[in-house]
């Protein structure tokens, strides 16, 4: 959608702008407890994080989390993408105990979700691996790439 294509070219507000108008259609359209409502909360989310308002993107991601579980309960891949979105936030501030407890939610769920070899569960193997190496657990690193 439009609103995708301006986020891709770094034109946050715009984006932003087009993600409200989506919001209210799909409010009117679909109500506030529906999977498409989420993915349209994640992704104003994740247009306020790449704007470093991680704030406002936590809000927003937290909304989406919320209405995934209601919607599509807590095993399906596309709330692990919303526990991995929300990891990442947290460690963009450098929160990174809290961002390794969401990376682990997301890489448990992707395991059984969608195997190991999924694309969006090595995304999470390679955050969790960013996240250690942040922290200096080189040791843990080395056990997590080896093992897991």
């Amino acid at each position: 959608n439009i609103a995708n294509v301006l986020y891709n070219q770094g034109k946050y507000e715009k984006a932003m702008q087009q993600y409200q108008k989506v919001l209210e259609i799909d409010l009117k359209a679909l109500g506030s407890e529906h999977s498409d409502t989420a993915q349209i909360y994640h992704n104003i989310a994740t247009a306020f994080g790449a704007q470093g308002k991680y704030e406002d993107a936590m809000q927003q991601y937290q909304k989406a989390l919320e209405i995934k579980l209601k919607a599509l309960g807590s095993e399906h891949s596309d709330t692990a993408i919303t526990y991995h979105a929300i990891g990442t936030v947290l460690k963009d501030q450098g929160k990174y105990e809290d961002a390794m407890q969401q990376y682990q939610k997301a890489y448990e769920i992707q395991l059984k979700a969608l195997g190991p070899e999924h694309s969006d569960t090595v995304a999470t193997v390679i955050s969790i691996a960013k996240v250690l190496y942040n922290q200096g657990k080189y040791c843990s690193l080395i056990s997590f790439l080896i093992w897991d």
